[in-house]
C-alpha cells in the first residue's frame, strides 16, 4: 500500500493530498514548490 500525505505549496499555500506534491501548482502555476507537511499543519492552512 502506498502512503499518501499532505503537501503545501510554498508560494500560495495550496494543499494537496497524495503520494507526492504536484510538479506544478494548479493554483499559482509555480513549479516544484510543494513541501510535505503534517496533517495538523494542512488543517491549519485550510482553516479547520
Amino acid at each position: 500500500m502506498v502512503n499518501k500525505t499532505f503537501w503545501r505549496c510554498n508560494i500560495c499555500n495550496d494543499i494537496h493530498y497524495g503520494i507526492a506534491g504536484p510538479e506544478t501548482c494548479p493554483t499559482c502555476q509555480t513549479k516544484n514548490a510543494y513541501v510535505e507537511v503534517t496533517k495538523e499543519e494542512a488543517q491549519k492552512v485550510m482553516g479547520f
